[in-house]
């Protein structure tokens, strides 16, 4: 087969497939063959239909505040190093170690946290934390 026969078979198989299926008339146009009028346009009147209306109870809304979970966002974003204390980090539940860093104040920790620290990066381990959602992180590990 040549490249020009299968490139026309081609050509033809995709004509077929995008073909029209269906012909629509208005009533008083020409349909080929017929012309459509009103007693077969009755004929494929749709039937009215009846339906039963079902009420919808409202939609209950959590606020994001409402749903973040700091403890379980810590045990998968902070855990690695603020629960094993690597490069340096403090441990959840060291009251000494996140003293020094309290006295500093909260804007500080956060901006700590926002930018990053020595080994810890921008964030900590979680990018997609909201500056509200880590601070919320931060005062869970403080208060444990």
């Amino acid at each position: 087969m040549s490249v020009a026969n299968a490139w026309a078979q081609s050509e033809q198989a995709i004509l077929e497939n995008i073909k029209p299926v269906a012909k629509l008339c208005l009533v008083g146009q020409d349909c080929g063959n017929s012309r459509a009028t009103a007693s077969s346009a009755s004929a494929l009147a749709p039937t009215p239909v009846t339906a039963a209306v079902v009420a919808i109870a409202a939609p209950v809304v959590a606020t994001a505040a409402a749903a973040f979970d700091a403890a379980a966002v810590y045990q998968q974003s902070c855990f690695a190093c603020h629960g094993t204390g690597a490069a340096g980090a403090p441990k959840l539940g060291d009251a000494d170690a996140w003293s020094a860093r309290t006295e500093k104040g909260m804007e500080a920790m956060m901006a700590n946290v926002i930018n990053g620290l020595n080994a810890m990066p921008a964030k900590g381990m979680c990018f997609n934390c909201s500056d509200e959602d880590l601070q919320n992180i931060v005062e869970y590990m403080v208060s444990q």
